[in-house]
Order: structure tokens, then C-alpha cells, then sequence
């Protein structure tokens, strides 16, 4: 137990990495077959009166599991770092390039997760709407690094100090979340061109740590080599246990520091077994929040159709054993010693030192408040042409603020409803500063069992060291009373 709480103390403290993005749906948007296009858009027609899947449906739920992951990295890829030798055709001839590396990275660096479960849906089409209610269980996770950290990392403090400038750690952060979602929505015909939906979206906050550095900077003096920090940064958390953090100071002047996991709170959690623990996690309703999804479908003509939608504009409240560290200030920063581990011992003190220098230089102040974080929203805007009853082309912008950057993709699609029970989608992405995401999209239905299997880049699972972006979505939902939607665009040969 006390190696395990110096490891927690140091993933939280030299984490200081991200909170993962909104959900990235690029091909998912115009599978108007699933009932999860809704997800991303709830203006979508669905074209069946009666949708039903998740987890918790027996057999259904299962096969596949209702599921999304994506990882999403906007800078660098594998090869960027590790690649074959130039003219070289040995399979063994490899090499570390650091310089190409440096050379990938932008100012802020964002390594991203998010995976989704769902546990339960429903939807039901009435006269004039479709309804829909959803029960999802939501992790983001992911790393946020700046390029000023690799820089130190490799080059040291020398090269910035003979600039006279500082190391601006300002984009460093760490965010891990858990919730739970019950959505409720509804999309229905304004008139005979335009649609609309909405999605509200209770939110039940099970776990999170999360990071707000509005300034964080190292600076070296060129004449005395002194190093000064300037910080103005919070870390929170909100999670099963809590820490004990105790100042001792004399005179008023800080003498040391004592960070450790509150022996008492993981006694109480584990008190009824690990059976209890989980369920005790798992039923926690203290940290309320409220989400929505809003969207429109605009009909120019019968072959062209404009759309939009904003997706995940919410927040979440914590409450559960809330703790906010906070340094505002000005400290001198002595650097940190670290000496070539012998053992575990050695490591184990290693550790604990770091742990203890770093509180003691940034002198953090705990205060115990609830506090909130807003879900990082996105903004989809597109249009479709129906050149065919059959084929369609597709365009798709998203948009989302995401920790000081703006990110951005722009997606061109091929739809094509090829039969009664079977569609398929082709797409191309550039998204992530990246060129190369080819993803495609099926659903099948045989009776009334609706298989979809979705990505919006499959050429990076085939090629993984030079995918920026991997995701994948699958379920199985049961559909009943299919209605053909035809295309009143004229036929063409």
C-alpha cells in the first residue's frame, strides 16, 4: 500500500496531463440506418419505428458489445520517432530520430481517449417524432504536453537561458473521467424541409482528476543561474479516497510538507469488500451534472440537404471528497536531484523526495470545495447530395475547443444504401493534422437484428505506425418495422 500511494501521488502530481476530447464520429454521422447517428446528430431520420440494444439487453447486447474507442494524437506518429534507415533495405536497420520527433511536435501536444459502453437504448417512432432514451457509461483520458517540456527534457535549461526567455509549461495537464449518461431526446418535422432534434443529458460523476494551468514557467538567470517558477495552476480531483495534505510551519515560515493517501478513506471504502467497493463507485450520485445535443437537417431540394449540430454542451458538479490544490505565485526552484536507482529502496526514496520537493517548492493550498468542469463540445456542420436513390456524397466540418487549441477536420463521404438490409460507407479525414484517415462504415440487418461495424480510419490499424488517429465503433441493435426512405432525386444510369 505505500508504494502504490507514491505511485498515485506521482501520476497525479508529474501527470499533469489532459482531459480527452468530445466524441469523434466523422463516418457515424450520415448512417442514418443506426440509431446511433443520433448520438452525434438528433435530427437524424431513423428509418425504423422501433430500435433496442445496449450491454444490459440479454444476447443482443453482446454480440458484438455496443461499444466506441478512439485515440487521437495531433502531433507526431510512431515512425516519427523510431523509423527504417534512409536507403536502407534490411528489416533490421532502424533508428531513433529525435530531431524528426522535435520536428512533428506543435506548441501544445494532445494525446487523446475516449471510450464509451452502452449499457441501454431505445427508440420509438411516433406519428411525427422519433424518440429516443440512452444510458452510456463515459471514460476520457488521455496527455497534453507542450513543447517546451521536451525541449528541457532533451536539451536542458542552457539553450533557453542564453535566449533570456523561460520554459512555458503552461499547456501541461492531467484529467482522467468517469461518468455515466441518461440521455433523453427527440427529433421531429418543423415543416416538410426542416428537422430538428435535441438530446438532454443527466450526468452522474463517478471519478475525475483534472488540471487548469493558466501559467507555469521555469525561468534561468543568465548571470547567477538561479531558476524562479511562475505558477498560477489547480489541480483537482474528486475521487473514492482523498489525500491528507498537513503544512508545518514555524513562525509562519513553511517547513515541510506531507502528502499521503488518507489511511481512513480507503479503510471506509474497502470496509464491505471489493464487491461493495465497486458497487459503492458504481451507485455514487453526488456529482450531478446536465448535458445537451441539439441539431438541424435542412432540405434545399430533393438531391441536396444541409445539416448541423452541437454535441456534449454540459458540465459536471463534484462533490465527492473534493479537493483542490492551488499555487499562485512566484517560487525560487531549486531543480530536482535525481540518482541512479540501485534498488527498489533506492527508487522508493527517489520518489518520495520528488514528492516532497515538489510540494514544498510550489506550496500548494488545499481547499476542500466542490467544484465543475465543462465537457469539451463539438460543432459538426455538412451537407449531403443525393446523386442517386442509391449513392450519395457526402461533406462533414467539425470543430472543438480543446485545452488552448482549436481542433479541427474536415471529412468528404460516400454513402451508399445498397439493399433493404445492407449499407455501406466510404470517407476520407483530415483530422488530426493528418492526410491519411480512410474509414468506412456497414450495417447489416438480417431479420430483426441490426449489426454496424464503423472506424474512420482503418488504413491506420493496417499501418499503425503512422496512425495520428484509431477508432472504432460496434454493436447490434433489434429493429422493427423498417420503412424505405426513398431519395426523390431522379434516377440516374
Amino acid at each position: 500500500m505505500k508504494d502504490m500511494k507514491k505511485y498515485i501521488i506521482l501520476l497525479i502530481f508529474a501527470g499533469v496531463f489532459s482531459m480527452t476530447q468530445a466524441q469523434q464520429a466523422l463516418t457515424l454521422y450520415n448512417m442514418d440506418r443506426v440509431m446511433q447517428s443520433q448520438f452525434v446528430n438528433p435530427s437524424i431520420d431513423v428509418p425504423y419505428k422501433l430500435h433496442i440494444g445496449g450491454l444490459l439487453i440479454p444476447i443482443v447486447g453482446q454480440l458484438p458489445p455496443p461499444l466506441y474507442f478512439n485515440y487521437a494524437n495531433n502531433s507526431f506518429y510512431w515512425n516519427h520517432i523510431y523509423h527504417k534507415k534512409p536507403n536502407t533495405v534490411a528489416d533490421t536497420a532502424y533508428m531513433l530520430d529525435i530531431p524528426l520527433f522535435m520536428n512533428r511536435l506543435h506548441k501544445n501536444n494532445h494525446l487523446r481517449f475516449d471510450t464509451q459502453f452502452e449499457l441501454f437504448n431505445l427508440g420509438i417512432k411516433l406519428e411525427n417524432m422519433f424518440i429516443t432514451v440512452a444510458l452510456t457509461e463515459r471514460f476520457k483520458y488521455g496527455v497534453s504536453l507542450p513543447y517546451d517540456i521536451f525541449e528541457f527534457a532533451l536539451n536542458g535549461n542552457m539553450p533557453y537561458m542564453l535566449e533570456s526567455k523561460p520554459h512555458d509549461f503552461s499547456g501541461l495537464g492531467v484529467n482522467f473521467t468517469h461518468f455515466r449518461e441518461f440521455a433523453v431526446g427527440g427529433s421531429m418535422k418543423a415543416n416538410d424541409d426542416i428537422t430538428v432534434g435535441a438530446r438532454m443529458k443527466i450526468l452522474f460523476g463517478l471519478a475525475n482528476v483534472t488540471t487548469d494551468f493558466k501559467d507555469f514557467s521555469i525561468y534561468t538567470d543568465p548571470e547567477d543561474y538561479s531558476l524562479t517558477a511562475v505558477t498560477d495552476m489547480k489541480i483537482h480531483a474528486s475521487l473514492p479516497i482523498y489525500f491528507d495534505y498537513l503544512i508545518h510551519s514555524t513562525d509562519g515560515h513553511l517547513d515541510s510538507l506531507d502528502f499521503n493517501i488518507n489511511e481512513l478513506s480507503v479503510d471506509a471504502f474497502m470496509a464491505d469488500g471489493e464487491f461493495g467497493a465497486i458497487t459503492k463507485y458504481m451507485t455514487n450520485f453526488k456529482n450531478i451534472g446536465l448535458g445537451f445535443d441539439f441539431g438541424a437537417t435542412y432540405k434545399f431540394n430533393p438531391e441536396i440537404e444541409f445539416f448541423a449540430s452541437v454535441t456534449d454542451f454540459g458540465f459536471i458538479s463534484w462533490n465527492t471528497n473534493p479537493q483542490n490544490f492551488i499555487s499562485k505565485g512566484e517560487y525560487d526552484f531549486r531543480g530536482i536531484q535525481v540518482e541512479v536507482w540501485q534498488n527498489e529502496d533506492d527508487m522508493n526514496e527517489t520518489m518520495e523526495k520528488l514528492v516532497d520537493t515538489l510540494f514544498n517548492t510550489f506550496k500548494f493550498e488545499l481547499i476542500e470545495t466542490g467544484y465543475v468542469t465543462w465537457l469539451p463540445s463539438s460543432i459538426y456542420v455538412g451537407g449531403k447530395y443525393k446523386f442517386h436513390e442509391l449513392l450519395h456524397f457526402t461533406a462533414l466540418y467539425r470543430g472543438e475547443f480543446y485545452r488552448k487549441t482549436y481542433m479541427q477536420s474536415l471529412t468528404l463521404g460516400v454513402n451508399s444504401n445498397l439493399t433493404n438490409f445492407l449499407s455501406a460507407h466510404l470517407t476520407w479525414s483530415l483530422a488530426n493534422n493528418y492526410a491519411g484517415n480512410v474509414g468506412f462504415g456497414l450495417s447489416a440487418r438480417m431479420g430483426f437484428m441490426s449489426w454496424y461495424v464503423i472506424t474512420d480510419s482503418f488504413t491506420n490499424m493496417i499501418w499503425p505506425q503512422k496512425a495520428k488517429n484509431v477508432n472504432i465503433r460496434m454493436g447490434c441493435n433489434m429493429v422493427f418495422g423498417y420503412k424505405k426512405i426513398k431519395s426523390n432525386a431522379s434516377l440516374r444510369s
